[in-house]
């Protein structure tokens, strides 16, 4: 070993280039303690930090994710609940934990090294030091109220997802595939029946067996200067416990390892939900050893190849059918000891679901034979593959960051391991040269022979009902149990316990480590360029060589508008952004079928026809990734964007590939039948999801029929499709056919469209003049001084959009048991206007971790989370709820926080101004994070919202201005209207059992109440209304009154 420094305890144990990306990996091993330290060196404003712990456990307690949230609520040295997040706040900083089956991660996250560097040892203090009182664990883990509601933070998160069928069909795979007292087959974010007897001495104890230095791995990604390091994790170091004498058992690497089943088993299971028609298949095998290389990346390519578009051979034989046996067939894996394979199939026909099971071990057992196998088409999945991962590192440290963490948890000490899976990519070019046979061995050993477990799960509407009973009988024993004064006395201990966590930080405290300054956050630049038509004021470079270039490269005549965002890059991506035109209303509702436009045939003016699975290949073999997006890098939502990625050699392929498609694509009866069976088929299984009913309530009551937000959403064209696929089984497929062509002609006959292209423009042959062939299927663009006229959501609103009052729309869905909640109120739409500058900042104040609406709402319990929302696009400000255990105490809570500080009787300090400025700085740096995504903020800042290239300092400059009163201004003018009825209109999705109590409470407010009631048969829905007359607000599960004493 190599030791960095000799006054250092941390010894180099490896250090390389990524040969295939701009990156260095370096990594030490504290020789005192066994800390380890990576750092992998990747250029980027934003320093992230991922303090691993490798956590194993044999039971569902959810002792690994009780302790990961305990973390943040102080520790011994700083004994302040939220000390770590508002530090954060005012350090360009946010943080954030994960826990997964074999790991803790707490994650942190800066807008540059100098604030990064402050709070590395405050957090790692926190990880090895927490305090852990019981208070802490009564509030954040789990608590009966004095009315007799089961609430917690951790309880509340559990309790909004155990009940989904992704979640069941996981929990009851690990108890299939891992023997009982395995880690990997335990529940770690804690099951509801569990988290109500885990006691706080039961955290404490795995605290002290897994927060080892010897069993922590500090990962940081970004720019940094090293020797400051050095020297904050030696000051660090000497701080914590040398090594034992005798070394510490390895979670996972030292214990009884799992072995593949020597069978198959298939396990049908339940889950809740009214609508019977879909259900879902897992199967899981376990598989080759993690640090075998080779194999993993061998298995995850042919999980690829069975999968990864309408032509891969699950998909083309059980998916792209007519009369589909699924909706969508993925593969993935979880990164043990040895790695799990895992197959997903989703919306099958409940009918069909053992079929489906047999059908894909059939298709694998076929593929064992090398004849077989398609071995040109595994080959070009493989350079795919090789070719994603590249821009993925390219674009972002994260996926090396990931190979850190496993390296700790699995690898060996001396770095061999993240050596061999990071250094290169060489595996991809010995499996390229792998034979049928080889394949055919590989598939045998882990996919044929290997015994799956196979998780075959329904939806069931008795299982729904009995879960609603038992629930009622659990609410009114559990209010018996503790009687009147045993409930005043609940309320009493949590009142006690809350005033004890949210004991004030001292300013001093928070002010002690100074703050940092945004100037030294090394910001990335990209290179703006013009070509063609495109003639906006913007700080293009019109002087250089290459600008040069791109004007003898323009055609004679040339009828389009180019904007260019060069950086050093492997890779280019192409956007034709298009306005549609609005004329017909009803045709909008095809936009999903334009989606898929890549997955049709193509007939061309000559005769040539080129059938769907010849395009999807040669597409791959030309390109990274293609999609139809609708808007643009995730906004402005009534735009189609058709998106190309590519190596730089291949720009010119990638511009035939859009014109041939756009203009030739070739919409044939089967295909587009498929399509449209998909669509219908996954309806039901987006219905089970609370966030995403949520979303269709408010697009469909907030846009008229000409907005794109109204005209894809699934609800509002659920109906249209299945008219669709009956006029198509009536022989009338001509006339879809004909409106499909017309949407088409449409768009291509927009004169409101603009290519950006991004990436390595100097790099590319005839960047301009490869564009002239594609300029004779479109329109002249209009952007003779703008690049495209962007139409802005606001501008689509329906009446009620406009009125944006009075109205409370109530979703009912049997699938979830949290309450997800949206109220919108009317905001400017000027990105420049004066208000937006104090919105934003009030909004920061109120959403700042461990501010305002966090310790009132999440810190009891009543929601998973709470937030501020600015759609400037919409035209709203937005209140919103997510995973609510009390949705009518959240409100009101709400509004009473605002309303205090509208009044005074709540006080804005200046420390927490500050935080909200700096955290707006923080947001607005990461989304510049890396070069790709700096180029589209750029665009997106000086073409879309026109506020100009250099927003960031412009906003900053403005932010400086603001005092106290401009945001007490913006919370009684535009915040406090979120909770009026006068002012708002709201929208919420709910578990049918808590429908009752909030139409009562609504109504209270002043609001008319509309109800929708979602996946609920006759028959269900006459239960469910006798149910809501007595039924408790309570949702959780009935199988144990115990509860821990903490």
């Amino acid at each position: 070993m190599v030791t960095s420094s000799s006054e250092t305890n941390f010894e180099r144990v490896t250090s390389f280039n990524v040969e295939y990306a701009p990156a260095k990996i370096s990594k030490w091993r504290s020789k005192r303690t066994g800390l380890t330290l990576t750092h992998v060196d990747q250029p980027s404003p934003i320093v992230n930090g991922y303090f691993a712990v490798a956590t194993e456990i044999e039971d569902d307690t959810g002792c690994p994710h009780t302790l990961e949230h305990l973390v943040f609520m102080g520790s011994k040295k700083y004994p302040y609940k939220g000390l770590l997040d508002s530090l954060g706040n005012r350090f360009f900083s946010s943080t954030n934990a994960w826990t997964g089956v074999d790991q803790t991660v707490y994650t942190l996250t800066t807008a540059g090294w100098e604030g990064f560097k402050v709070l590395l040892p405050i957090y790692l203090e926190h990880l090895f030091s927490p305090e852990l009182t019981d208070e802490a664990c009564l509030t954040e883990i789990y608590h009966i109220d004095g009315r007799g509601k089961e609430k917690g933070v951790v309880f509340s998160e559990m309790q909004g997802i155990e009940n989904q069928s992704w979640f069941i069909s996981f929990n009851n795979m690990q108890k299939v595939l891992y023997k009982p007292d395995s880690g990997y087959s335990s529940e770690t974010g804690g099951l509801t029946q569990e988290l109500r007897k885990l006691t706080n001495d039961d955290i404490k104890n795995f605290h002290k067996s897994m927060y080892r230095p010897d069993n922590v791995c500090v990962i940081i990604t970004g720019t940094i200067d090293e020797s400051e390091l050095m020297k904050v994790m030696t000051e660090f170091d000497e701080s914590l416990p040398s090594l034992p004498s005798t070394p510490n058992k390895r979670p996972f690497v030292d214990s009884e390892p799992d072995l593949p089943l020597q069978k198959d088993i298939i396990k049908e299971i339940d889950f809740p939900d009214t609508d019977e028609s879909m259900g879902e298949l897992l199967i899981s095998w376990i598989g080759p050893d993690g640090n075998d290389v080779l194999n993993n990346v061998a298995t995850d390519v042919f999980g690829t190849y069975l999968t990864d578009s309408a032509i891969s051979i699950l998909n083309k034989q059980l998916v792209e059918v007519e009369d589909p046996l699924a909706t969508s067939i993925e593969f993935n894996t979880d990164d043990y000891l040895r790695t799990t394979l895992n197959i997903i199939a989703s919306g099958i026909p409940v009918d069909k679901l053992a079929l489906v099971d047999s059908e894909i071990k059939r298709i694998l057992n076929e593929q064992k034979d090398p004849s077989n196998i398609d071995i040109e088409y595994l080959r070009q999945i493989i350079e795919k593959e090789k070719v994603r991962l590249i821009f993925r590192t390219e674009k972002s440290p994260a996926t090396l960051s990931n190979v850190a963490i496993s390296d700790f948890i699995y690898g060996k000490e001396d770095g061999s391991y993240i050596t061999k899976w990071a250094k290169t990519l060489n595996d991809y070019d010995v499996l390229k040269k792998w034979s049928s046979d080889k394949w055919s061995h590989l598939i045998n050993e882990y996919f044929v022979q290997n015994g799956a477990a196979s998780i075959l799960a329904k939806p069931s509407s008795a299982l729904y009902k009995s879960q609603k009973e038992s629930k009622k009988a659990f609410s009114k024993r559990l209010k018996e149990k503790y009687g009147e004064e045993g409930l005043k006395k609940l309320q009493h201990k949590l009142d006690s316990a809350e005033a004890k966590n949210n004991k004030t930080i001292p300013d001093d405290l928070l002010t002690q480590f100074g703050k940092p300054d945004p100037s030294r956050i090394p910001l990335l630049n990209t290179n703006s360029y013009r070509a063609g038509l495109n003639n906006m004021d913007l700080d293009y470079i019109n002087n250089d060589e290459f600008s040069n270039y791109l004007k003898t490269d323009t055609p004679k005549d040339f009828n389009l508008a180019l904007h260019f965002e060069d950086y050093s890059s492997e890779f280019v991506t192409i956007n034709y952004v298009v306005s549609p035109p609005k004329s017909n209303p009803r045709l909008l509702q095809y936009s999903a079928v334009i989606e898929d436009l890549f997955t049709l045939p193509i007939r061309l003016p000559d005769g040539t026809d080129i059938p769907y699975d010849k395009v999807i290949s040669a597409l791959d073999e030309d390109l990274t990734s293609h999609e139809v997006e609708l808007g643009f890098n995730g906004e402005f939502s009534e735009l189609f964007n058709f998106k190309l990625c590519c190596r730089n050699d291949k720009y010119r392929e990638a511009i035939t590939w859009l014109w041939k498609v756009l203009k030739y694509a070739d919409f044939e009866e089967t295909r587009v039948k498929i399509i449209v069976e998909k669509l219908i088929n996954t309806i039901p299984e987006k219905k089970r999801s609370g966030e995403l009913i949520l979303d269709s309530a408010n697009n469909r009551a907030l846009f008229n029929d000409n907005s794109l937000i109204k005209a894809q959403d699934f609800l509002q064209t659920e109906e249209f499709y299945k008219e669709v696929l009956s006029k198509i089984n009536d022989g009338k497929f001509e006339e879809v056919r004909k409106d499909l062509n017309d949407f088409r002609d449409l768009i291509l006959g927009s004169a409101d469209h603009s290519i950006f292209v991004i990436g390595n423009a100097k790099k590319i042959s005839n960047p301009v003049s490869s564009w002239a062939e594609f300029s004779k299927y479109v329109k002249q663009s209009s952007a003779v001084t703008k690049a495209i006229d962007v139409p802005r959501s606001f501008q689509f609103k329906s009446e009620l959009g406009k009125k944006c009052s009075s109205v409370a729309h109530i979703c009912t869905i049997p699938a979830t048991d949290s309450s997800y909640l949206i109220s919108f109120t009317p905001i400017p739409t000027d990105y420049l206007h004066e208000d937006i500058f104090k919105i934003a900042l009030a909004s920061e104040f109120l959403n700042a971790v461990e501010g305002p609406f966090w310790r009132g709402i999440r810190g009891k319990g009543l929601a998973y989370g709470t937030n501020i929302v600015r759609y400037l696009e919409l035209g709203f400000l937005g209140f919103s709820l997510y995973r609510a255990a009390d949705a009518n105490e959240a409100w009101t809570t709400a509004k009473s926080i605002v309303e205090s500080f509208c009044d005074g009787t709540a006080e804005i300090d200046p420390i927490s101004i500050e935080n909200a400025i700096a955290t707006i700085v923080q947001s607005l740096v990461f989304v510049e994070s890396n070069l790709y995504d700096a180029a589209y903020s750029k665009i997106i800042n000086g073409v879309f919202k026109k506020r100009g290239t250099d927003y960031l300092s412009l906003f900053l400059k403005k932010l400086n201005t603001l005092t106290h009163d401009d945001i007490v201004y913006a919370l009684k003018k535009y915040f406090v209207p979120l909770f009026s009825n006068q002012s708002s209109a709201v929208f919420a999705c709910l578990p049918t059992s808590k429908l009752s109590s909030f139409e009562d409470f609504m109504s209270k407010q002043g609001y008319q109440i509309t109800t929708e009631q979602i996946n609920v048969d006759k028959e269900s829905q006459q239960s469910d209304d006798s149910d809501d007359m007595e039924s408790s607000e309570d949702d959780s599960d009935a199988s144990s009154i115990e509860h821990s004493d903490c």
